[in-house]
C-alpha cells in the first residue's frame, strides 16, 4: 500500500516520497524490507531507541514523536502521539476491517470472557457466523489461537479483524480491556454494540485511581456512534454515569425489575443453575452448566445482546443446552468427596463473588480450601485485600506464586499474608506443590485454585516456564 494511503487522516509533520509499504510494525524484531516502523513507548522499552536498528533491518519510513535520531536514510514522519496514530495507521493499512463487521465490545472488571464466549456460542447456534476475541485468544475454525493480550495491540487487532472479515464472518464479540481503551488499541474499531458488565477494584497500578479506571471504561461508550447500542448492567452504580454521557440508544439487564431484561428468580447448585428472565412482559427460563450468582449477570448480558441482534428467544433458550463451560472459569472437577474449582479470579471483586457463591453452594459441612497468589509488577494494593477475603471465607489457604515476573516472590507473599492470621494459611512457593498439598490433605472440601485459569505458564523474570493448574489437577485425579 502507498504510504500516502496509510497516512490518510493522520496529522503529521515531515516530507516523504510516496513509497510502497508492505509491512507495518512497532516491534523492531518484526521489521523487514519496505516496513513502516512506528516508535511507541512500551512498559519496559521505548521504540525510539530502536529506530536505527529498524532502518538497518529494512524499514523505509519511520513514525516518531520528535525524539528520532537525525538521519537522511529514510523519511522520519513526526506525530504528537505515535501510539494513538498507530491505531489509525493500522485501520488504514488493513483497509478498515471493522466497517465490514458487527463488532460487539464487552468491557468491565469481571465477566468479560464469560459474556464474550456465551454471545459467540449463541450466535453460532443460531446459524450465523461469529469469531470471538479476548483473554482466551482468537477463535478460528481450527481452534483458539492465543494473542497474549485480552485486547491485542492495534496493529495485531486490525490484522485479525481483516482475517475475520476476509473469512466471511459477520459478528465479532470481543473483550475490551481498560488498558486497550487507554492505549488506543480500539480507537479506530467501529463498535456496533458495547456491553458494560461491572466496575470493581483492579488495575490501579496503571490507572492510579478508581475514577481514572472508570473514565477509561467510559471512553468506549462515549466513542460510540449515534446508531450504536449500549447494553448496561442496571445493578452497577456506575451505569447511571454511563447513561448521562452517551448519545446512542441503550438497554439494561439485571436483578432490578426495571431492567430491559430482568432476572426474576434463580436456583443455584454446584452442578447447574436455573434462571427465569422477563423481556417485554415475556417470561422465559433457561438451565445452564454455568454456576454462581455472578454468572447470572453475564448470562443476562449475553442474552440481551443476542435478542437485540434479532435472535429469537426460543433459539437462545435451546442454545444453553449445548453450552458446557468457559475454559478456566469455574472449571469443576470431582474426586473422592471433594470438588475442585479452577478459576481465573485475580481481583478482590472476583474473589468476593466466588466465595459468596461457594458459601451458598457448599453441602454437608464442606470446608473451603483456597490456593492462590498474586502477580508481580502489578497492582500491589489489592494483595492484602485478597488475603483477607480468602481468610474470611476459607477454612485454610495455601499462598503460592502466580507470575511473580521481576518482583520478589517473598515480597508478594508477604504483601498477601501480612494482615492474615498465621494459623489460617501456609506458604508453599512452588505452585504445583501447593496444589498437590491442597488436593492430598483435604477431605469433604471445595478446593478453589484461583488466579491462572487456563494459563499454560508461570512467568518468572523474562521466562515463561511451563505450568498448568488444570493439567496438575487432572493428573492427580487420574492417578488417585
Amino acid at each position: 500500500m502507498k504510504l500516502s494511503k496509510i497516512l490518510e487522516n493522520v496529522k503529521y509533520k515531515g516530507e516523504y516520497e510516496d513509497i510502497e509499504i508492505s509491512n507495518v510494525t512497532y516491534d523492531s524484531r518484526k521489521v523487514k524490507k519496505n516496513s513502516l516502523f512506528i516508535a511507541v513507548s512500551g512498559e519496559n522499552d521505548d521504540g525510539h531507541d530502536y529506530i536505527l536498528e529498524a532502518i538497518n533491518s529494512g524499514a523505509t519510513a519511520i513514525i516518531a514523536n520528535g525524539r528520532a535520531p537525525i538521519t537522511d536514510l529514510v523519511p522520519i514522519i513526526q506525530v504528537n502521539n505515535p501510539r494513538k496514530t498507530m491505531s489509525k495507521i493500522a485501520s488504514n493499512f488493513y483497509q478498515k476491517p471493522s466497517d465490514n463487521l458487527k463488532i460487539i465490545g464487552i468491557t468491565g472488571t469481571n465477566g468479560k470472557t464469560t459474556t464474550t464466549q456465551i454471545i459467540d456460542h449463541i450466535i453460532k447456534f443460531s446459524r450465523r457466523t461469529s469469531s470471538s476475541l479476548g483473554t482466551l485468544g482468537f477463535n478460528t475454525p481450527s481452534g483458539i489461537i492465543s494473542t497474549g493480550f485480552t485486547t491485542p495491540e492495534s496493529i495485531e487487532l486490525h490484522q485479525i479483524l481483516r482475517t475475520i472479515s476476509d473469512g466471511g464472518i459477520e459478528y465479532v464479540p470481543m473483550e475490551v480491556s481498560s488498558h486497550a481503551i487507554e492505549l488506543y488499541r480500539v480507537k479506530d474499531v467501529d463498535v456496533d454494540i458495547a456491553i458494560f458488565t461491572n466496575l470493581g477494584y483492579d488495575h490501579l497500578d496503571f490507572h492510579k485511581s478508581e475514577e481514572n479506571y472508570f473514565k477509561s471504561k467510559l471512553k468506549l461508550f462515549t466513542g460510540l456512534k449515534d446508531n450504536a447500542l449500549a447494553i448496561l448492567n442496571f445493578d452497577d452504580n456506575r451505569t447511571k454515569d454511563i447513561i448521562k454521557n452517551i448519545n446512542c440508544d441503550f438497554s439494561t439487564y439485571g436483578f432490578n425489575e426495571e431492567s430491559t431484561l430482568s432476572i426474576k428468580k434463580y436456583n443455584l447448585k454446584l452442578s447447574e443453575t436455573s434462571i427465569s428472565f422477563e423481556f417485554n412482559s415475556n417470561v422465559f427460563s433457561i438451565k445452564t452448566n454455568l454456576i454462581g450468582k455472578f454468572n447470572i449477570s453475564n448470562i443476562a448480558a449475553a442474552i440481551l445482546c443476542c435478542i437485540k441482534i434479532g435472535i429469537p428467544i426460543n433459539i437462545i433458550k435451546e442454545s444453553f443446552k449445548y453450552f458446557e463451560n468457559v475454559p478456566g472459569r469455574l472449571e469443576t472437577y470431582k474426586y473422592s468427596n471433594n470438588t475442585v474449582i479452577i478459576d481465573y479470579a485475580h481481583t478482590p471483586d472476583a474473589f468476593e463473588n466466588i466465595y459468596k457463591n461457594m458459601i451458598v453452594l457448599k453441602q454437608n459441612h464442606q470446608k473451603i480450601i483456597t490456593v492462590f497468589g498474586c502477580g508481580g509488577n502489578r497492582d500491589q494494593s489489592k494483595r492484602s485485600i485478597m488475603g483477607k477475603i480468602s481468610e474470611k471465607y476459607s477454612d485454610y489457604t495455601y499462598i503460592t506464586n502466580d507470575n511473580p515476573r521481576y518482583e520478589s516472590e517473598d515480597k508478594i507473599i508477604k504483601d498477601i499474608s501480612d494482615s492474615m492470621d498465621t494459623a489460617s494459611y501456609q506458604i508453599i512457593k512452588d505452585r504445583k506443590n501447593a496444589i498437590l498439598e491442597a488436593l492430598s490433605n483435604n477431605e469433604n472440601a471445595i478446593i478453589l485454585i484461583l488466579g491462572k485459569g487456563i494459563e499454560q505458564y508461570q512467568i518468572i523474570k523474562n521466562k515463561r516456564i511451563k505450568h498448568s493448574d488444570i493439567d496438575i489437577v487432572n493428573e492427580y485425579i487420574n492417578e488417585n
